[in-house]
């Protein structure tokens, strides 16, 4: 543009100093020149696929090369999973990307047009940028309800998977990977026009002035595709709470190897309670996580026979009890739950009392020397109960409490049992609900 502006004054410089006498009856040409179209905007880039941080041997990621995983975790299908039926989640992470737009300056034309009266042309604009190309969004590799991916809305997998941490895998420890949907989007193109230059070169006796513009490159960036949600699900078919069915816990009915019934039983001295399970239909009603509810009253304790103390061993009042294992869930059917087989720690339920009296947990406990019964006792007080074996101790009602349910005794415990305890002061009342009982692992 500069050697062209220069072309011009010489010329003008030429025209003024020859001949003098001659005027400007011809109008100078007017200036031309084009304006050099923008440059095509680059296309916008291709965005990245979705991708998944997951931590070796933590809950719904990859295993240990030795097959192994944190804390109470277990490999399957080469996944690290809570076998207890509560989902994990394997989130990939969506494709982002932004496209680079087209951006370019078109050369605007300039020149400057010798005397008269002429219009200069003006220079062309430059041509728009060409749009950003749209981001690519993130892949997916993982069919939902097959092996190492997610489970189904409804927690089911296909074929004989199971739906652990919100994956299906097969409980031999075999094969699989979980893989986060990935996201998808498209990136939005650039668009631009370049502006065409214009002037008009003056007539007359002077030097028309040439026409100069700069045309404006397009110019844009094509948006990133947006982020996609991963896999995730909420555990299979079986689920941390124990679910009834007419009152029954089946074993098919969750991961911790629990089954048995739900039903009452009294001291037969005078204690009450409803339903009562040796007269009607006990608790046939009762489906899903409960509650279980009863009411009654536990009746006053005497003294023994010869007089000389109160006889709790007698009139110790009635109570609801929930087996843990007890497949054919008949009368003394009862035998011994291993609770760490199942990484069983204690339990946990949502506790309603809804008259004034205690109510006291008992984990019925086979001794595995004896072969006799023993209990180990808590006194309840909050809403949502979360008791650990290890709370419980023997005798919980003495001024100096025996010893705690250790972990290897809590692998004879044959039951759970709710009762009021009675008093040599009068009868005792009660009226209280429990459900949602779920099995603690931590």
């Amino acid at each position: 543009m500069k050697k062209l502006i220069v072309v011009g004054i010489l010329v003008a410089l030429v025209g003024c100093g020859g001949g003098g006498g001659k005027g400007g009856n011809t109008g100078g040409a007017g200036g031309t020149a084009a304006g050099t179209a923008g440059a095509m905007g680059t296309a916008g880039t291709t965005g990245a696929g979705g991708s998944s941080p997951c931590t070796i041997g933590s809950e719904g990621c990859a295993c240990y090369g030795n097959d192994t995983c944190d804390a109470s975790l277990q490999c399957f299908s080469h996944l690290c999973v809570a076998a207890s039926g509560t989902g994990g989640s394997a989130t990939g992470t969506g494709g982002s990307a932004t496209g680079t737009g087209g951006s370019a300056t078109g050369t605007g034309g300039s020149a400057t047009g010798t005397g008269g009266s002429a219009t200069g042309t003006g220079g062309t604009g430059g041509s728009a940028g060409t749009a950003g190309t749209s981001g690519a969004g993130g892949s997916s590799q993982c069919t939902i309800g097959s092996e190492g991916c997610a489970c189904y809305g409804n927690d089911t997998c296909n074929g004989t998977l199971k739906c652990l941490s919100h994956l299906c895998v097969l409980l031999t420890g075999t094969g699989g990977s979980a893989t986060g949907t990935g996201g998808s989007a498209t990136g939005t193109g650039g668009s631009a026009t370049g502006t065409s230059g214009s002037a008009t070169g003056t007539g007359g006796s002077a030097t028309g002035t040439g026409g100069s513009a700069t045309g404006t490159g397009g110019s844009a960036t094509g948006a990133g595709g947006t982020s996609g949600t991963g896999g995730s699900g909420t555990g299979g078919t079986n689920s941390n709470t124990l679910t009834f069915t007419a009152g029954v816990v089946t074993a098919d009915s969750n991961n911790w190897g629990i089954t048995g019934g739900v039903y009452t039983f009294g001291d037969g001295v005078g204690s009450m309670i409803t339903p009562n399970c040796s007269t009607d239909t006990c608790f046939g009603d009762v489906t899903g996580t409960g509650p279980i509810c009863v009411s009654g009253i536990g009746t006053r304790v005497l003294l023994n026979a010869a007089g000389t103390a109160y006889d709790y061993a007698t009139y110790w009042g009635a109570a609801v009890a929930l087996d843990l294992n007890n497949p054919t869930n008949m009368a003394m059917g009862q035998m011994a739950y291993v609770a760490s087989t199942h990484g069983v720690k204690g339990f946990q339920f949502t506790f309603q009392n809804r008259a004034s009296s205690v109510v006291r947990l008992t984990f019925k406990v086979r001794d595995p020397a004896s072969g006799s019964l023993v209990d180990y006792c808590l006194d309840l007080g909050t809403a949502t109960s979360i008791i650990h074996f290890s709370d419980a101790r023997q005798q919980c009602y003495a001024a100096v409490p025996g010893p705690a349910l250790t972990a290897a005794l809590a692998d004879h415990v044959e039951g759970l049992q709710w009762q009021v305890p009675t008093t040599a002061a009068g009868a005792v009342s009660f009226d209280y609900c429990i459900s949602n009982i779920t099995p603690l692992t931590q």
